[in-house]
């Protein structure tokens, strides 16, 4: 365990007030895969070269390129939007991933240069927990596994350095927003502020 790498780390926590929009995404997210996780029409969405590398990891593996991944809902209700705005980022994507129960996203490195390829570094992914951790949930940042989080619970990680992994092997949706985009000062604001209003 190298606890630079081997972490989650904890930006603050919101008061969860989303259920009836919780209840929305759970039955709208649609399954995806590798290849069809991405946005139609993104000017970031990967080659085909790129899909097929990554299908032929899976394959390698042993598992099936078309297993589904996750549950995804790109089109969000307001209160989530307004969470990912609150990070004051540049070209900000804002997604909602319900994992049902069985699905896997397996053991990767992200690829998020794209955002920002002269500085990397720039380029932020923060995650709001929607639903409270429950048996069967877990994230895998390197060598840790990271459960027992609540609804609410602000995260982020090494993203450049960390390959990771998530599943539910549980009995209910596991729902995070995901937001990614290029960091500015109003992004370190918002991020001190997560931190001084749990002090």
């Amino acid at each position: 365990m190298d606890p630079v790498y081997d972490t989650v780390i904890p930006l603050g926590n919101l008061k969860p007030t989303w259920d009836r929009e919780l209840e929305e995404v759970i039955e709208q997210a649609q399954s995806v895969t590798w290849r069809t996780r991405g946005r139609p029409g993104d000017p970031k969405q990967r080659t085909s070269e790129d899909y097929d590398r990554e299908e032929y990891d899976l394959e390698r593996a042993g598992m099936s390129k078309d297993y589904v991944l996750t549950n995804m809902e790109y089109d969000i209700a307001p209160v989530f939007q307004r969470m990912a705005d609150a990070f004051g980022m540049e070209d900000t994507m804002a997604r909602v991933h319900v994992q049902m129960p069985g699905q896997v996203w397996n053991l990767h490195l992200d690829k998020l240069e794209k955002w920002m390829p002269e500085d990397p570094s720039r380029v932020g992914r923060y995650f709001i927990q929607l639903t409270p951790w429950q048996q069967g949930h877990f994230w895998a940042y390197g060598n840790y596994c990271w459960t027992g989080w609540f609804a609410g619970s602000v995260t982020t990680f090494d993203w450049i350095n960390v390959p990771h992994c998530t599943a539910n092997a549980g009995h209910t949706p596991r729902v995070t927003l995901q937001v990614t985009g290029v960091k500015t000062r109003a992004t370190e604001q918002y991020i001190q502020l997560l931190a001084s209003a749990q002090g």
